[in-house]
């Protein structure tokens, strides 16, 4: 209760317990989520604007029974890329070089060797740094090699490879089509997320508009129910 300089109350509020600890939770669960698609934001729009370091694979071995498969989505198909391992002169890298299409992944024993990296000759991509899982992000199977982010040290674990493994970026080749042909990598030119950067800051401005509301909803609640009350009417 506020008091004014003559001795009056100003503002006289009596909290509905239930409703104010419920009303509390939702908010701070309404802010949590608009920091997660803000950070979500920041971090799409700084990676679409940084330069990428292009690499080529000259001499390398590919591992075939190290692949991984991350869940992705592009154009609105989802489906799994194939992450194979590949050993250099400098260590061991990820090769994102294949896309299996489908909700439900494939078998890992099924999974063959990407045809970009079957013939040993050389090939050109871009060293794509790792994007961690959010807090949403499902649990990964790592005895299935089925993952949800890009988390290399894990992902390299499975595989094997912990001691080699570069585990801060993994290299990006264009994807062979139907025909024989390479295609763009998805992955590379939309920056890690099928979604735009810009739909994130859509989705944070909407969780922080909705914690809004509800704080103006719980203060009308209690401004009709007489439990808040201001100026002459609060004594």
């Amino acid at each position: 209760m506020l008091i004014s300089k003559t001795g009056k109350p100003m503002v006289r509020f009596r909290p509905l317990p239930m409703l104010t600890l419920m009303a509390a939770a939702s908010f701070a669960v309404l802010i949590m989520f608009g920091q997660w698609q803000w950070a979500k934001y920041a971090a799409e729009n700084a990676a679409r604007t940084a330069p990428l370091s292009e690499m080529t694979l000259v001499d390398y071995e590919p591992l075939p029974e190290g692949i991984q498969l991350v869940y992705g989505a592009f154009g609105g198909v989802p489906g799994w890329r194939v992450l194979t391992p590949v050993r250099i002169a400098a260590g061991a890298v990820f090769v994102d070089a294949a896309f299996a299409p489908g909700p439900d992944p494939p078998a890992i024993d099924d999974v063959r060797l990407p045809g970009a990296l079957a013939h040993g000759v050389a090939v050109i991509g871009v060293s794509v740094p790792a994007q961690a899982g959010g807090v949403f992000t499902a649990a990964p199977d790592p005895e299935r090699g089925l993952w949800y982010a890009m988390d290399l040290p894990a992902m390299a674990a499975a595989a094997g490879l912990s001691e080699e493994m570069d585990v801060e970026a993994y290299i990006a080749l264009p994807y062979i089509g139907e025909d024989g042909r390479p295609q763009p990598n998805p992955f590379v030119l939309g920056r890690l997320d099928a979604t735009p950067p810009e739909q994130h800051l859509g989705y944070a401005l909407t969780w922080w508009g909705l914690a809004g509301v509800m704080i103006v909803v719980y203060v009308a609640y209690h401004v009709s129910a007489g439990r808040l009350r201001f100026g002459r009417n609060a004594a």
